[in-house]
């Protein structure tokens, strides 16, 4: 009887020795799939490795504001230049530049109305363009997650101010002249002007603005090609 009692219990601890083995296995795949999968999505834009300059087409930012009425105008900055660089797929580094001075409002066709409009955004109110003649968009680095979404981490530098964004962006393979091949970077965000201290008109900063309060949010979207 004990003799059986002995082989029961070495039974036992070899059977319990197998399923930690097991489950350690099971735990080490699944460590390394999670990390492979990991590793696959920090990259594959769809961008060959190299440098890229922006085309000499027209490149833009559009904005669009409003105010606390639900009324809104929009309208675009246009593009200096602009660089960039792909390494492993992703983004290093870059820097897109905006000449603040075209600055212009697109909705309103009154040239007088127009007129207006576009000297009070550029005067001291709003961009004083006199001062800071130039807006950068600075990129830091970009990113695929695990679903396929590519998102762009940049600093968005106006008025003398710089605030870092992340954002989801396209790259898109677009034909050019002469069969050459480029690429279109696009997407969108949502920028506080306060934060770039732009704060006239903000019910944020002054009291009894009633109807005329300006929303602090403009929505931003960014396009530019590259070679």
């Amino acid at each position: 009887m004990k003799n059986y009692k002995l082989l029961l219990t070495a039974l036992v601890l070899v059977v319990s020795s197998c399923s930690n083995d097991g489950a350690t296995d099971n735990n080490a795949k699944n460590a390394d799939s999670e990390q492979t999968e990991n590793n696959v999505a920090s990259g594959d834009l769809g961008l060959p490795d190299g440098s890229y300059i922006l085309t000499k087409e027209k490149h833009l930012i559009k904005w669009e504001a409003s105010k606390i009425t639900g009324s809104t105008h929009s309208g675009i900055i246009v593009a200096d230049n602009g660089k960039f660089k792909v390494e492993n797929g992703a983004i290093n580094r870059g820097v897109v530049s905006f000449k603040m001075n075209s600055f212009e409002v697109t909705d309103i066709k009154d040239p007088e109305s127009k007129s207006n409009f576009d000297g009070h955004l550029k005067s001291a109110d709003f961009f004083d363009v006199e001062s800071f003649p130039l807006a950068r968009l600075i990129m830091n680095g970009s990113s695929v997650d695990g679903k396929g979404i590519a998102n762009l981490s940049f600093s968005f530098e106006m008025h003398g101010i710089a605030i870092d964004y992340t954002v989801p962006f396209s790259v898109t393979e677009v034909k050019l002249h002469e069969g050459q091949i480029g690429y279109m970077i696009s997407g969108s965000f949502m920028l506080d002007r306060t934060k770039h201290k732009m704060n006239y008109g903000s019910g944020s900063f002054f009291d009894d603005l009633g109807d005329s309060v300006i929303n602090d949010e403009v929505k931003i979207d960014f396009e530019f090609t590259a070679i």
